[in-house]
């Protein structure tokens, strides 16, 4: 499992705009880099429709509200992109009456930005699921681990976890330190619930992580515990995960074809927001059979 800074560290290698192309337009995208699979599946649907359009992209990794903040006051008062991609974050109603003013387009990606252009998945739902999922086979005592709650999408897991989830169901917010091995926090639960038998997460790149470790220590899975993730990232198939599947790269596309019209129709009608489909794909590691509306891989 490679850190956090690391693919960080990929992803702006791959697509930081070309510095021989110091004429196109370009296009920041403000993202949280904790969920980096998500992320750069995402970003890299982004980059490759921008530069179709003929724009380069700009990441920046925002830690926090005020890194964030921070960030876009750079950009607005630079005038050094032509619009920006917010992901899971929204904005200060102070910055978006800024913005207005200036008129630099914007949109949301997996938020529903209020007053913003947005593509999103309904992840309050998405939160119910894990948690149904593990319902269904048979799990009463479960843990439902997330990366930072900067993410909106995040928090909204969280909420539609809690919403259904058996009574004594518990979440962790996890840093990238515990994403990249998770075994202290899974030793730790294990001794405070020994009878632990759901583990879901808000995002693969955890459940990935728990799922090795779970191996490694010759746990059943799914017999003695459940594991459940997010997103369906390619590696999930590989390994048998059982996820929630969501259209990641139409996120990437939908802001890219969102903002570039943005930029080059300022005049036009914006574009509709769009909420995108979410389904359950059953694999290896939950106890569930097909049930309608529902994916057995």
């Amino acid at each position: 499992m490679r850190s956090s800074n690391v693919v960080s560290e990929a992803i702006r290698g791959r697509l930081s705009p070309n510095p021989h192309a110091a004429h196109r337009p370009r296009v920041a995208a403000i993202l949280p880099m904790f969920t980096t699979a998500f992320y750069f599946e995402v970003c890299s649907a982004l980059f490759r429709t921008l530069a179709k359009r003929g724009f380069d992209l700009v990441l920046i990794d925002a830690a926090s509200d005020v890194d964030a903040d921070l960030h876009l006051d750079r950009l607005l008062a630079e005038r050094s992109c032509q619009g920006i991609v917010l992901c899971s974050m929204d904005l200060s109603s102070t910055r978006k009456r800024r913005i207005d003013r200036l008129g630099l387009p914007v949109v949301a990606l997996d938020y529903p930005a209020e007053g913003i252009p947005s593509v999103r998945v309904d992840n309050v739902a998405g939160g119910r699921l894990l948690s149904e999922t593990l319902i269904a086979g048979g799990s009463t005592r479960q843990v439902l681990l997330i990366g930072t709650r900067l993410s909106h999408a995040f928090r909204d897991r969280e909420a539609g976890f809690l919403g259904v989830a058996p009574p004594g169901s518990r979440v962790f917010e996890c840093d990238a330190t515990t994403v990249q091995d998770p075994a202290p926090l899974l030793l730790r639960l294990l001794a405070e619930s020994p009878a632990l038998d759901g583990i879901a997460c808000g995002c693969d790149t955890l459940a990935l992580a728990v799922l090795k470790v779970l191996r490694e220590w010759n746990c059943r899975v799914p017999n003695d515990v459940q594991v459940v993730g997010h997103d369906d990232m390619p590696m999930a198939a590989l390994v048998g995960l059982s996820t929630i599947r969501q259209p990641v790269e139409q996120f990437g596309t939908w802001a890219a074809e969102a903002i570039v019209d943005l930029i080059e129709w300022p005049r036009a009608r914006a574009p509709q927001s769009v909420v995108l489909p979410i389904e359950v794909v059953h694999r290896g590691t939950t106890r569930r059979a097909q049930m309608p509306g529902e994916i057995v891989a």
